[in-house]
């Protein structure tokens, strides 16, 4: 019986793209790694067709960098490797600790059947040893559940990964906060060591990374950008196009930090247009 909820767990899944990576089918030329940011503001597809390159979304939303590394690392270990890896940047919440910015364990829990997520999950103390050796020992209570998973009202996963908003009339009503002076003594050092290595895991295998920041409604956080700047090469880095009044519409954004359909398509267009201009897809 513990077999069959095992086994069973993953058809239940509304969010299929990890396990799409464990299957070995997500050979893309461009992938997109990120949070909520990057799910909802970035259209994959519109990528795709711009620079004429196979193009997926694997943001997650509430993900942190702990979280993209562990995603890059499995698309490798079981895919072609991408030409391309856009990395959506949480500005200022990148390296620091945000509640709403984890390391999303709740997808790995249905995909326990693969050894795979097992190690990774008892590496990380999820789960004990004896999950290598006992099927009941995987198990945790999402397993028992014989529902699929609801499909969002809102922001529901395209035929590219993503998950733009679709323009419906916001409630949205903006104020722009004053910023707070950037500590970086408040930075995780494990989110440090991620991103880290999600840059060597790109260098290694001859990967060009790119690094955006997405629009806000809020204020842009230019001392974290000054710190940011020191960690990557500046011409990799792109950054929305801060005079485009689009960005200043209240109408424009779902909530502060993710943008209606039509301001996402803007937004994607201008990350198209660096790519190309970069001759990265080359």
């Amino acid at each position: 019986m513990f077999y069959f909820f095992l086994h069973h767990a993953p058809t239940l899944e509304y969010d299929t793209r990890l396990e799409q990576i464990l299957e070995g089918k997500m050979n893309k030329e461009v992938l997109i790694l990120g949070s909520s940011r990057g799910a909802n503001n970035i259209l994959a597809g519109q990528i795709e067709s711009k620079t004429r390159h196979s193009t997926y979304n694997l943001s997650y939303p509430g993900s942190d960098v702990r979280f993209h590394y562990f995603v890059l690392k499995s698309v490798l270990k079981y895919n072609k490797k991408p030409k391309m890896v856009v990395l959506t940047i949480d500005n200022p919440h990148e390296f620091v600790n945000e509640k709403t910015l984890n390391f999303r364990f709740d997808r790995l829990y249905p995909l326990a059947k693969y050894n795979y997520i097992t190690q990774e999950l008892i590496r990380q103390k999820e789960k004990n040893v004896l999950s290598w050796v006992f099927c009941l020992a995987r198990l945790n209570r999402s397993h028992f559940s014989v529902s699929k998973v609801a499909i969002p009202l809102d922001g529901k996963i395209d035929a590219w990964g993503s998950m733009p908003f679709y323009n419906r009339k916001a409630s949205f009503i903006g104020k722009k906060n004053s910023v707070q002076l950037y500590n970086s003594a408040l930075e995780n050092t494990e989110k440090i060591t991620a991103f880290k290595a999600l840059q060597q895991l790109c260098l290694k295998n001859k990967i060009q990374l790119v690094y955006v920041f997405p629009p806000s409604h809020g204020a842009f956080d230019k001392q974290f950008y000054k710190r940011f700047l020191k960690m990557v090469p500046a011409h990799d880095v792109m950054v929305y196009d801060t005079l485009n009044t689009i960005y200043q519409k209240e109408a424009s954004f779902h909530d502060e930090s993710h943008l209606q359909q039509k301001a996402a398509q803007v937004f994607t267009n201008e990350i198209s247009t660096f790519i190309q201009n970069k001759n990265y897809l080359k």
